[in-house]
């Protein structure tokens, strides 16, 4: 089930990041293998291409604005790294390829992961076009993300936590929304939007979090390696503890929070910030309304 996102915008972020890339392997060619083969595989790009999807639709998508999509990315995919290693999910396959610790093996894996948001923050601390105080926001929006509450908080909660529906909202927005959230807020930063749109591009974000991992968990179920490139049903195991919005609800109440929660998300779009055809036929296309509830 290939979710397509904007093919030019994809285009221009992908050419950022092979560019990035290149120095990779500056001291250790295999380590630098390993940070290509996870951050340059055959992924949506989501989360960078929404971005400047945004930016697009407040004037004008600039470099700064390509640097911080990249960063996204990059931090994206080591978390990726991280999720699916033995010590974690213990998946084999992502974006229909072996998991990087599978490729690569899992010291290399790990490190590779560090180096990647390492180099995701040397990005924005150097982003293009930008005034030092501007980067510095850029970095610092970035580490709140990732560390003791953000990502890292979200996955801790993931693997450990007793489940109920308010905590699993709470890993959905610790987990997945804080990097839409990051992304969103440097984009208010870069164009200096006022306090009400970024309260406004932080609240989509967040939202946007929560109805991408309820799909996400929804397609862990209906859908098979094949169509996602990826491990399937380790969310729903009948033989492990049950993960996501399936830890708290059966599949027909799932799918009917998914519809209710996109129903919102579409509502959002109304903001002067995101009304643009662009970003809605972005969402239809990762996040469609019509979900199959039959494996």
């Amino acid at each position: 089930m290939r979710r397509d996102v904007d093919p030019t915008h994809r285009e221009l972020l992908n050419t950022r990041l092979n560019e990035l890339a290149q120095g990779f392997g500056r001291i250790s060619s295999p380590l630098g293998d390993a940070m290509q083969h996870a951050a340059l595989s055959s992924g949506k790009r989501f989360r960078g291409t929404l971005l400047l999807l945004a930016a697009q639709a407040s004037g004008g998508v600039c470099d700064t604005i390509v640097d911080a999509a990249a960063a996204i990315e990059m931090v994206h995919a080591a978390s990726l790294i991280f999720d699916d290693m033995p010590c974690m999910d213990d998946a084999r396959l992502r974006r229909g390829q072996p998991a990087t610790h599978v490729a690569h093996g899992e010291s290399r894996a790990l490190l590779a992961g560090i180096a990647l948001i390492t180099e995701a923050m040397t990005i924005l601390a150097s982003a293009r076009g930008a005034d030092a105080q501007t980067r510095a926001g850029l970095v610092a929006i970035l580490g709140r993300a990732l560390g003791p509450s953000g990502l890292c908080a979200g996955q801790d909660l993931d693997l450990h936590a007793d489940k109920d529906r308010e905590g699993i909202e709470r890993e959905q927005d610790l987990k997945t929304g804080v990097l839409f959230v990051a992304g969103l807020e440097m984009l208010s930063v870069i164009k200096g939007f006022n306090e009400e749109d970024k309260v406004e591009m932080i609240a989509f974000g967040r939202q946007l979090g929560r109805v991408f991992q309820c799909y996400d968990d929804l397609l862990d179920v209906i859908s098979d390696r094949a169509s996602t490139g990826k491990d399937s049903g380790r969310d729903a195991a009948a033989n492990g503890p049950r993960r996501g919005m399936l830890a708290v609800a059966d599949m027909q109440h799932a799918s009917h929070h998914y519809r209710t929660s996109r129903a919102q998300l579409d509502h959002m779009l109304r903001s002067r910030r995101l009304r643009a055809p662009e970003i809605a036929a972005l969402l239809e296309r990762v996040l469609p309304y019509g979900v199959k509830t039959s494996a």
